[in-house]
C-alpha cells in the first residue's frame, strides 16, 4: 500500500510538472516587455527617476484600458516595464542594455537622457535588431551613413527635438527678439559654452549651421567646451566675459546648467543688463531647475518643448493640465520634459505593437516606420506623431520662456515669450 501510495504521488507530481512545463511558453507571452534605459544612479538620477515614474504611469494607463491587442497571440497583452540603469555613464549603459536585451529579452528599448550613454548602447541594440526609441537629443542616433530606409538597419526612431533643431531655433530667437534690443544695426555677439559630448556638439552645430545657411547677423565670439559632469566653470566664464558677448548660451544637463548660470552671475560677475544668459537646453525644464537656479536666473531664458509650469496658447497643448494632475496626484511632484518624453513613448510603442499585431521585432520596426497617431502630451507639428522616412525623427513644436523670480513661491517661474503665436508676453531685457 505504501508503494502504491508513493507511486500515485510521483505520478501526480510528474503530471503537474509536465503541465507546468507545457504552460511555460504561453506564460512568456502574457506581457509585452518594454526596457527603459535611463539613469537611476549617478549625477542624473533625479531625471532618470522622472522618466521611470512617467513611464510607469503610461504603462498602468495602457494596462487599465485592457492592454494591447496582439493578433498573432489572439489576446490582449499587458505591458511590463523593465529598468536598465545606465549609471550616468557609457560603461553603465553598455551593461544595462546587455541585461535588457539578453536577460529580459525586451520587445522595445526606449528612453534615456544622456546622448553619449544612448550612443554607447546603440551598437548592441542594432546587433540584436531591437526597436529603439531614444529620448536624448543628439541626431547621431539616426543621422549616420549606415542608417536608411532599410528596416534591418533603421530600428531607431528618435523621439526628441534634436540638437540640430534646438540649435537652429536658438539662433532664430536670438536674431528676432534679442538683436534689436542688444545690438541695433551691428551683428549680435554670441558666445557658447557647451558640454563636450554628442549632445552639446550637435546643439552648437545646429546653431552654427543656421547662422551660416540663413546668413544671420550673428558673430560667434566663443565656442568653449566642458567635460560631462564638470562643476567648476569659472575659468571658462572669465575667458568668455573678457570677449564682451551680448549673449552667453550655456548648454549642459540640468545640474551643469544651474552651476554655469550661478557661477556666471555670482562668481564671475556677468551683468544681465549687458549679457543675456540663454536660451538653455530644453532638457533642463523640470521642477528642480526652477527651484535650484534661484534668483540669479531672473531674466534668463530656456528653450522648451514642454514647460514644467506654463501652458502655451492653442489646442495643441490641451492635454498638458490633465497629464500634470495625474502625475502630481500619483507622485507628489511635477514632471519634467524627459519624463513626459518617456510617457509618450510608452503609448507610441503600444500603438505600434498593436498595429503590427505581433511581437516580432521586424514587424514592430515596420509599424513604427508607418506610425501616424494623434500627439500625446508633447505638441507635434501638424498635431500628429510621425517619424520621417529618411532620418526617423519626429517634428516638435518649440518655444522660448523667460524666467522671473516669484516672491510668493520663492522660486523662478516662466513666461512664454516666443514665438508670437504661442507667447503670453514679449521678452523683457532686465
Amino acid at each position: 500500500m505504501k508503494r502504491a501510495f508513493l507511486g500515485a504521488i510521483l505520478a501526480v507530481g510528474a503530471l503537474v510538472f509536465a503541465a507546468l512545463g507545457a504552460a511555460a511558453p504561453a506564460a512568456a507571452q502574457t506581457a509585452i516587455t518594454l526596457g527603459l534605459l535611463t539613469s537611476m544612479t549617478g549625477p542624473a538620477a533625479s531625471t532618470g527617476e522622472d522618466q521611470r515614474r512617467a513611464a510607469a504611469l503610461a504603462v498602468d494607463e495602457v494596462n487599465a484600458a485592457g492592454g494591447v491587442l496582439v493578433r498573432e497571440a489572439n489576446a490582449k497583452l499587458g505591458l511590463q516595464l523593465v529598468i536598465g540603469d545606465d549609471q550616468t555613464s557609457r560603461e553603465g549603459a553598455v551593461s544595462a542594455v546587455t541585461r535588457l536585451l539578453v536577460e529580459d529579452k525586451v520587445q522595445v528599448v526606449f528612453g534615456g537622457l544622456g546622448s553619449a550613454f544612448g550612443m554607447a548602447a546603440l551598437p548592441q541594440i542594432r546587433e540584436h535588431g531591437v526597436p529603439y526609441i531614444p529620448t536624448p537629443s543628439t541626431p547621431l542616433f539616426t543621422r549616420t551613413p549606415e542608417m536608411g530606409p532599410d528596416p534591418t538597419k533603421s530600428m531607431v526612431f528618435h523621439y526628441q527635438a534634436t540638437g540640430l533643431m534646438q540649435g537652429a531655433t536658438i539662433a532664430d530667437f536670438l536674431v528676432r527678439e534679442l538683436k534689436p534690443l542688444m545690438a541695433g544695426r551691428r551683428a549680435l555677439r554670441v558666445a557658447w559654452m557647451y558640454q563636450d559630448s554628442p549632445f552639446g556638439a550637435e546643439l552648437y552645430r545646429g546653431f552654427a549651421e543656421r547662422v551660416k545657411d540663413a546668413t544671420l547677423p550673428i558673430e560667434a565670439v566663443a565656442a568653449e567646451r566642458f567635460r560631462v559632469g564638470e562643476t567648476d566653470y569659472r575659468s571658462l566664464l572669465t575667458k568668455i566675459k573678457g570677449l564682451g558677448p551680448d549673449v552667453l548660451v550655456p548648454q549642459g544637463f540640468r545640474g551643469e546648467t544651474v552651476a554655469a548660470v550661478q557661477q556666471a552671475v555670482v562668481d564671475v560677475g556677468f551683468d544681465l543688463k549687458k549679457t543675456h544668459l540663454g536660451p538653455v537646453c530644453a532638457c533642463a525644464d523640470d521642477p528642480l531647475y526652477y527651484k535650484d537656479l534661484g534668483k540669479v536666473g531672473h531674466g534668463t531664458t530656456i528653450l522648451s518643448l514642454y514647460s514644467t509650469y506654463a501652458i502655451p496658447k492653442g489646442a495643441g497643448f490641451a492635454k498638458w493640465a490633465a497629464f500634470r494632475k495625474a502625475y502630481q496626484d500619483r507622485y507628489g511632484t511635477l514632471p519634467g520634459l524627459l519624463g513626459v518624453s518617456a510617457y509618450d513613448v510608452v503609448h507610441i510603442a503600444a500603438g505600434a505593437i498593436e498595429r503590427a499585431g505581433s511581437l516580432d521585432r521586424k514587424k514592430i520596426i515596420e509599424a513604427l516606420g508607418k506610425v501616424e497617431m494623434d500627439q500625446m502630451v508633447l505638441a507635434m507639428q501638424g498635431g500628429k506623431i510621425r517619424f520621417d522616412p529618411k532620418y526617423r525623427e519626429a517634428a516638435f513644436v518649440l518655444f522660448v520662456q523667460q524666467m522671473a523670480w516669484d516672491d510668493k513661491v520663492k522660486e523662478l517661474r516662466p513666461t512664454i515669450v516666443w514665438p508670437g503665436e504661442l507667447a503670453e508676453a514679449r521678452y523683457k531685457q532686465p
